[in-house]
């Protein structure tokens, strides 16, 4: 990436964070990075084009952490492994959903962003299949339960990180460092544990009576 690129996207991740889409324009965002216009369109096709750098720019270690996940097959623990990629992805999305959200407001920049995803087989649902590819290899192991579906799984992960960075940013919530690690974990651990009660639990525990009489 050269510097005029770099610029750019800099510039448009810092104006969508302070005025959002629909008040960002090329002309605006040209002027924020110190480039005619035309420089612009001369490194970016049109605007959906620089929405998808910023993304891809905004991903961090995420990227990394996904490509490797092949690599950490019979390493370490999958609760281990599954948290490690969801403070990537936990990280990623948070920066991304504000944008995420706002091209809802533009059809035709929406359509326009589900076309390059589509042409470049990139995008979330590339995600949900690599993590899913994991957790089947890790089910072959017999580190995963046999009767989990890997993609409900993966895709139960991811949705619950993505849920977690949209409401810290609609409600305004400053979750500290520490907070979104135990979040993450104790998301990790519900899918891995279950939610139906163990037979100890179905032995001691009395059926429920409604508060109502």
């Amino acid at each position: 990436m050269n510097k005029t690129s770099q610029k750019l996207i800099l510039a448009t991740e810092k104006l969508l964070r302070k005025d959002g889409l629909a008040r960002v324009t090329t002309r605006v965002i040209a002027r924020e990075a110190g480039v005619a216009e035309g420089v612009l369109y001369h490194h970016f096709k049109d605007k959906a084009e620089l929405l998808h750098a910023v993304v891809q720019y905004s991903m961090g270690d995420f990227r990394e952490v996904l490509e490797s996940l092949p690599l950490q097959v019979g390493q370490h623990t999958v609760r281990e492994n599954l948290e490690h990629m969801l403070q990537a992805a936990f990280a990623f999305q948070f920066r991304i959903a504000p944008i995420v959200c706002s091209l809802f407001a533009d059809r035709q920049l929406l359509a326009r962003t589900r076309e390059i995803l589509s042409k470049r087989r990139i995008g979330p649902k590339c995600s949900v299949q690599t993590l899913a590819a994991y957790l089947q290899t890790e089910q072959r192991l017999g580190r995963v339960a046999a009767d989990v579906p890997p993609q409900a799984a993966a895709e139960l992960l991811l949705s619950s990180s993505f849920h977690a960075a949209m409401f810290d940013h609609f409600l305004a919530r400053k979750m500290s460092p520490a907070k979104v690690r135990l979040r993450i974990h104790e998301a990790v651990n519900t899918l891995l544990t279950g939610l139906e009660p163990r037979i100890s639990e179905k032995r001691s525990v009395p059926k429920y009576r409604s508060a109502e009489r």
